[in-house]
């Protein structure tokens, strides 16, 4: 009997202990890599990992990001939208390389801007300037430039914003 009430008690420590856990840090937890993964491979966890509706991602799949849209900086009324891929490298030590898609609305005069990633400090990762934008045609309000640069994969798991000027 008393082994019966020490398990019992032990079971309901760690179920308080990890409830409290889980509430704390439960929305840092939904935005790591081991719960994405588990999110976009398990059926039944996608229910699990909600989107963040004030979260800087429209969309999160591992590796591809289509991120929240922002003001640009600098040009009254213009919004822009990043999406990002990234592709690995051949080799172990080779960096990959990250492919984007900058969409500017409302933004005619603008023909060239610079892209920051930055981290959930705010701290910048990497940048990258961007300068060959083409008309989407039967848009006229709308440009978009499309490219590639290299970037460590490290850097692109740490994203959690991007700023525009």
């Amino acid at each position: 009997m008393r082994r019966f009430v020490m398990t019992l008690l032990l079971a309901v420590f760690c179920l308080v202990v990890g409830l409290g856990l889980g509430i704390c840090f439960g929305p840092q937890l939904q935005q790591s890599e081991p719960a994405q993964w588990i999110a976009t491979n398990a059926p039944w966890a996608t229910s699990m990992i909600q989107p963040d509706r004030n979260g800087p991602f429209e969309s999160y799949a591992y590796p591809t990001i289509k991120w929240r849209p922002k003001l640009v900086a600098g040009a009254p009324g213009a919004i822009a939208q990043l999406s990002t891929t990234y592709d690995s490298g051949a080799r172990t030590n080779q960096p990959g390389i990250m492919k984007y898609r900058l969409t500017l609305f409302k933004a005619p005069g603008m023909r060239q801007c610079e892209v920051q990633l930055l981290d959930d400090m705010g701290f910048k990762l990497t940048q990258f300037n961007v300068s060959t934008f083409r008309e989407v045609s039967g848009a006229p309000d709308i440009m978009e430039a499309r490219d590639s640069l290299p970037c460590s994969e490290d850097d692109y798991k740490k994203a959690r914003e991007y700023s525009i000027n």
